[in-house]
């Protein structure tokens, strides 16, 4: 039987009512693709990179499933799980390096050290927070306490890239994993248990590798994710008054340049930073 991995539809959710992982990160990656989500949002074609990952993170998280259920996991059912996951997609990976990423997985020596049952995949957390608002996030993973450092209660991020993560990835990730330990500790009474984030990447070089970056959740790494999404969250209300009652909205708060370039943005026609970067790469 195909397990079968379903995902909120995250596409319309608009970052005035509630701030979302993906809008925060999306400021920082880009600005003014952030505020043309806002105000002139459109339909998106992932590319390549993206369905992979997508793929992947499904059938990662049938075998996780599997594993805290106390049972041996069935790659062919994660991988199946991963092909219905993209189905339908424009730019869909190859199926056979979807399935190499995945038995790698199974057979990862982290996996076989990681104590499962208790854990939770693709917690849906929405939270008020306070002088924030409200902020909601999917976290891939909640690994659960009681078991041997450095993986006590984390908070793991699900990635596939084509180089590995720098060794401080975690620990100066504000945006996505500082937010995501932020929400879970809100969730939390003190004493606050220990805990972790982490990102699991499938690097996909010439001899393909699992990578883990660890880092302990600090009161640094905390009080910077706090900063940061407030930061977005003031952005969005001084977008709102600048724009109010105006013909043609103009962008003068979300001021982050293109971070990774624009080859795959859907606004990149009609936007002057896109032509500015590309002549850049040029």
């Amino acid at each position: 039987m195909t397990a079968l991995v379903v995902r909120d539809d995250l596409s319309k959710r608009d970052p005035r009512r509630h701030l979302s992982k993906s809008f925060i990160a999306q400021t920082h990656n880009c600005g003014q693709r952030a505020w043309f989500s806002i105000h002139d949002p459109r339909p998106w074609v992932a590319p390549e990179k993206v369905t992979f990952g997508s793929a992947v993170d499904a059938g990662v998280e049938v075998i996780v499933k599997a594993l805290e259920r106390g049972e041996q996991p069935d790659v062919n059912d994660a991988w199946d799980a991963a092909r219905l996951r993209v189905d339908g997609e424009t730019n869909t990976p190859n199926d056979l390096e979807v399935f190499a990423a995945l038995a790698s997985f199974a057979e990862w020596s982290v996996v076989h050290e990681v104590h499962w049952p208790g854990t939770v995949t693709q917690p849906h957390i929405r939270l008020e927070l306070d002088g924030i608002g409200e902020v909601d996030a999917h976290p891939d993973l909640l690994l659960p306490q009681g078991y041997e450092d450095p993986r006590v209660g984390t908070i793991v991020d699900i990635k596939t890239g084509k180089a590995a993560k720098p060794a401080n990835a975690a620990a100066t990730s504000y945006t996505e994993l500082g937010l995501y330990a932020l929400l879970v500790r809100e969730t939390e009474k003190p004493p606050y248990p220990p805990m972790s984030v982490a990102y699991w990447t499938y690097v996909r070089s010439k001899k393909p590798w699992w990578q883990e970056v660890v880092a302990p959740v600090t009161p640094h790494l905390l009080s910077v994710a706090r900063h940061r999404v407030a930061a977005v969250a003031r952005a969005i209300e001084a977008d709102a008054l600048l724009n109010d009652g105006v013909t043609t909205p103009t962008n003068s708060v979300f001021v982050a340049p293109p971070r990774f370039g624009c080859s795959d943005c859907q606004y990149s026609p009609d936007c002057t930073w896109a032509e500015e970067a590309q002549e850049e790469a040029a």
